[in-house]
């Protein structure tokens, strides 16, 4: 499996050399909770939080963070931040919660009685291939799941709209956010396989809003510069670069560089 997955993060990277200087990964964990919601939320925030900031003190990875659906409160994802591939090969997903490792951080595990966490699917992996912030954290997430049939195409697409419909606006809107990625592992096991994402942050629920009320409404009479981005885009011949799209919203609850 190792050498598949190495394999296929070299046909990613090496075919867009201008992505990134290197490869960043993101291991995205979905789960569903029954139960007293907040005191999930709060054994996350003062147990799993303080541990993963003292795993990212170590060098053992990135970042952690946590995010709440805000089309079904109870659905949670939490984000593992990985510099490259070697840190993500050599990670130890049991070593961070170490009874060690909770004696450095000062924190005692949870009481989890009152609820029960359900994870409906396995883990994903993403290598981030555009990415572009603001240097403000983001509140709120647009999550925008593709399935995309040319990988280099839905690459190349988003670089695109990072360069023209984001960059140019960051100073402007702080806490605005961009990333865009392709999965590295599927299992085969879902009828659509939804291998690119996107994630697009804002500063505010007013500000998800009124983008998605704007965009949504104005596409076919879009904006000087939307159009000026759609006219590349297909001079490009990036038009097509997903079959299929499904978007979620979410709330950044919490993070490792809060």
């Amino acid at each position: 499996m190792k050498k598949i997955f190495f394999l296929f993060l070299s046909f990613v990277y090496f075919n867009v050399a201008n992505a990134q200087d290197k490869p960043y990964l993101i291991r995205m964990h979905y789960c569903e909770v029954e139960g007293d919601i907040e005191a999930f939320i709060k054994a996350s925030q003062e147990f799993y939080m303080k541990l993963a900031k003292l795993a990212v003190e170590e060098g053992k990875w990135d970042g952690w963070q946590m995010w709440q659906s805000q089309n079904n409160k109870n659905q949670f994802m939490f984000f593992h931040h990985y510099n490259n591939p070697k840190q993500f090969e050599n990670w130890n997903s049991s070593d961070w919660l170490s009874e060690p490792s909770q004696k450095k951080a000062k924190v005692k595990y949870p009481d989890h009685s009152n609820y029960k966490i359900k994870f409906p699917k396995g883990y994903e992996l993403f290598q981030i291939t555009s990415i572009a912030l603001s240097g403000i954290q983001s509140d709120y997430y647009v999550i925008n799941e593709y399935s995309t049939s040319d990988p280099v195409v839905f690459i190349k697409n988003h670089e695109l709209w990072s360069e023209m419909m984001v960059k140019p606006k960051l100073d402007q809107n702080p806490g605005m956010n961009f990333a865009a990625g392709i999965k590295l592992l599927y299992d085969g096991t879902n009828e659509v396989n939804y291998n690119g994402i996107s994630f697009d942050g804002f500063s505010s629920l007013t500000a998800l809003i009124e983008n998605q009320a704007y965009f949504e409404g104005k596409w076919d009479k879009p904006n000087g510069e939307l159009q000026e981005f759609m006219k590349a885009s297909n001079e490009a011949g990036l038009s097509n670069f997903a079959e299929n799209k499904k978007s979620s919203f979410w709330k950044a609850l919490s993070s490792t560089w809060d």
